[in-house]
């Protein structure tokens, strides 16, 4: 959500010499920290209504992140983005996503 206002902001200066859009490994980025924001706003909220709207955002923040990660394979942009437990090795180094 934040990513998307950001862009849409830099799409306004850019054509006036401002500043230049954001790379996709930050777009990328950007979606999976709203993604992890929309699962916290779920297990956060209490109202049924709220529960609703929380399962939405969080299945829509989900499939843009999977959506820019598609993306960003086919494009060969290589950013470690992203860490899960399972990527974790029994030495204890991390792999990279992508």
């Amino acid at each position: 959500m934040v990513a998307w206002r950001q862009l849409l902001g830099l799409w306004d200066t850019e054509h006036s010499g401002g500043k230049s859009l954001p790379g996709l490994a930050e777009v990328v980025d950007q979606a999976r920290r709203d993604w992890l924001y929309a699962q916290n706003y779920y297990n956060s909220v209490t109202d049924s209504d709220l529960i609703d709207y929380a399962i939405y955002l969080t299945k829509a923040c989900e499939r843009r992140y999977m959506y820019l990660l598609r993306q960003a394979r086919q494009e060969g942009v290589r950013y470690p983005l992203a860490v899960s437990i399972a990527e974790i090795s029994d030495a204890g180094t991390i792999r990279r996503v992508f």
